[in-house]
């Protein structure tokens, strides 16, 4: 027995051992195939230098490392008491995570405050002290600290290449999502990464070879340790969410632009006061006796509706990253990209509506075209995600109680942003998603394409029992969704005078969603039942800086306001098969979107309807950014006027109260006949 206990003990020591060997060599080639990268951006002076450096670092620590592998007998570790210099080699090692992490991800490093970055390095000192407590191990510890950092250093980066936004609290919650489409995308290393990652898999490699240290050794000990550490950690919690640390630190937060407050006070002081503000909460002035008193007030005209068409099958489409460029500016491009959607005249209201996001979180203008309520409020939050914990009032319920059948259509996973529990608390009847769709279906760079998409929308209605009964489908493309890299894609479009492949290849994708469209509109206009068809994009996608700057001559940062509003402004029209009002130029906002809809119709409207009328007569259009006010000015909140800032706190008292007052809701304030 003892013979097998050495000969297995001898076999896990050479696995181990070649587990080692094969963990340095991939660094050694990761190192080597990309060390253009390395010494790209360095003087062809001191380029040799740092190849050599970064070659020595890794060959010292794997030296290191075997020479203690060796050292060792197998299946011994040496457990020893922690000292006060371990605390001294964590902070250091905090200084290394805080220069990681900025040096990934951060572009404005030199200009951080010495008091800033200090104060980055303590909370990461203080994350790694409570590992140290939670695992008893200074080893375990180091190595929990420095993946996760490596980690999330990495994450940080490619949401921020990917999305134009940077990784949030609410990302995590999206982590499906993200990895869904993560294969759309192309994945591009700089010299930073390469350098730090190199460093940190050498450091961990150390680190799991070092020798282990603890705080306590008996058991009773640490059960007192863990539960302290426990009770310090709620506490600190407390604090966090509840005392103004970052205000009294002077730490500015802008929910609307994360990446601001990420690059002046670093990623992970900026990351926690964003993530400090992602709860729900009742807005200033807040009670149920002003949302009473608001509600009240509305005049509800049941009389306007009078004489219109009932339409059968009403179609909402969000369409993918459908943005029209030229609201920026004018620029040539090859062959015309929206010639049907500029073509659409007759039975067609048309503009743009402003969205509060870009480059990415489609989920939020989804949320307020079907609700009426705006993000602007929860600018890092997806109402799907983090809020919806009930059944919530809508257009689909607005619908369903006049003999509405409501269907949700989306060529993707179902999974995606909570949509299959989102969209069960809102009521549809039923969700088609990736699974509905036949493997024959077109695609496009691997997504549903939207002529695909519109070929089923059209196979939805037509499997209807009865041709006379009222259907409502709700239906978010695939098509464009970001990731415009892929070589194997050929579009017809391209800039002159400006030369990018992503650009060209967004530019063809939007002209083979205006071919689609076509189609849509081709098929529904001698159909037997009356139908409308409502469409908005999402969002701008995430394109090169350089393309916008191209056409507007400037950045977006020394744009007006009312400049910086055109970047959110996505195109949008109302179109029936049978006579309504037509209209163009129109600027509104997704939250508006649902109720013009609506008023083009013969259909009882819920009293928030007629309360969002009312308001966008005053507000015509609002965003995170600011708000268009009846004479066409363009403001932002920080300079709103008594009157707006009035009206806009009596709007997020309404939407608080549909949001997240289960059982204090104003439930016939939300549906018809209230």
């Amino acid at each position: 027995m003892e013979i097998w206990m050495k000969k297995l003990a001898g076999a896990k020591q050479r696995g181990k051992f070649a587990a080692g060997y094969l963990y340095w060599s991939l660094i050694l080639v990761f190192l080597l195939s990309q060390y253009q990268l390395v010494v790209g951006r360095v003087s062809s002076k001191n380029r040799i230098l740092l190849l050599l450096g970064l070659l020595t670092a890794v060959v010292f620590s794997a030296s290191i490392w075997f020479w203690r592998f060796c050292k060792r007998e197998p299946g011994k570790r040496k457990v020893r008491t922690i000292k006060v210099w371990h605390f001294l080699f964590a902070f250091l090692n905090a200084v290394y995570l805080f220069l990681q992490i900025e040096f990934m991800n951060n572009p404005l490093l030199k200009d951080m405050e010495i008091g800033y970055m200090a104060l980055n390095v303590a909370f990461i000192f203080v994350i790694l002290v409570l590992l140290l407590l939670i695992l008893n191990s200074w080893r375990r510890a180091m190595l929990v600290g420095n993946i996760f950092s490596l980690v999330i250093s990495l994450v940080f980066y490619f949401v921020y290449l990917f999305r134009g936004e940077p990784f949030q609290f609410i990302d995590i919650f999206s982590v499906g999502t993200a990895m869904e489409v993560a294969g759309g995308y192309d994945f591009k290393l700089t010299s930073e990464i390469v350098i730090f990652t190199v460093l940190s898999l050498s450091i961990i490699g150390l680190y799991w070879q070092s020798g282990d240290f603890r705080l306590a050794r008996k058991r009773k000990w640490k059960v007192v340790m863990r539960g302290l550490t426990a009770v310090f950690m709620v506490g600190l919690y407390i604090v966090y969410l509840n005392v103004g640390w970052n205000g009294g630190l002077g730490i500015l937060t802008d929910l609307y632009r994360p990446y601001k407050t990420y690059q002046e006070y670093g990623t992970t002081v900026g990351f926690l006061c964003v993530a400090k503000y992602m709860r729900l909460t009742p807005p200033e002035g807040y009670s149920e006796k002003v949302v009473e008193e608001i509600a009240d007030s509305v005049e509800v005209d049941a009389k306007s509706q009078n004489g219109k068409v009932k339409p059968v099958n009403i179609i909402a489409i969000m369409n993918e990253s459908w943005a029209d460029y030229r609201m920026l500016g004018d620029f040539d491009v090859t062959q015309p990209y929206m010639e049907f959607y500029d073509s659409m005249k007759e039975n067609t209201i048309k503009g743009h509506t402003l969205v509060s996001i870009r480059g990415g979180g489609t989920a939020k203008t989804e949320y307020e075209f079907l609700t009426g309520n705006s993000v602007k409020r929860y600018p890092g939050m997806v109402p799907y995600v983090s809020y919806f914990t009930h059944d919530q009032y809508s257009l689909v319920t607005t619908l369903k109680d006049q003999g509405y059948r409501a269907e949700a259509m989306h060529p993707n996973k179902g999974s995606n942003w909570k949509r299959t529990s989102a969209y069960r608390l809102l009521q549809f009847d039923k969700f088609y998603t990736i699974d509905d769709f036949d493997l024959s279906a077109m695609r496009i760079r691997q997504h549903i394409s939207d002529q695909a998409n519109y070929e089923k929308i059209i196979e939805a209605v037509n499997q209807k029992k009865n041709k006379e009964d009222p259907y409502f489908l709700f239906d978010i493309t695939m098509q464009n969704h970001g990731g415009y890299t892929n070589t194997a894609y050929q579009g017809d479009v391209k800039t002159v005078g400006y030369t990018d492949s992503s650009v060209n290849q967004f530019l063809s994708l939007t002209k083979d969603s205006d071919d689609a469209l076509r189609y849509l509109i081709e098929y529904f206009e001698d159909f037997d039942e009356p139908t409308m068809i409502v469409m908005f994009g999402d969002h701008y996608p995430d394109l090169p800086e350089s393309f916008t700057e191209w056409i507007t001559g400037k950045k977006y940062e020394d744009s007006s306001l009312e400049e910086q509003q055109k970047y959110y402004a996505t195109p949008f029209f109302i179109w029936a098969n049978y006579d309504i009002p037509e209209e163009e130029g129109i600027l509104t906002s997704t939250n508006y979107l649902s109720t013009l809809m609506l008023e083009q119709t013969g259909l009882q409207m819920a009293p928030y309807n007629y309360y969002l009328s009312d308001l966008q007569k005053e507000m015509p259009a609002l965003n995170h950014l600011g708000y268009i006010d009846a004479d066409g000015n363009t403001t932002s909140w920080e300079d709103v006027s008594e009157k707006h800032e009035k009206l806009e706190l009596q709007y997020e008292a309404l939407q608080y109260n549909e949001l997240a007052e289960d059982f204090r809701r104003l439930n016939n304030f939300f549906t018809i006949g209230g």
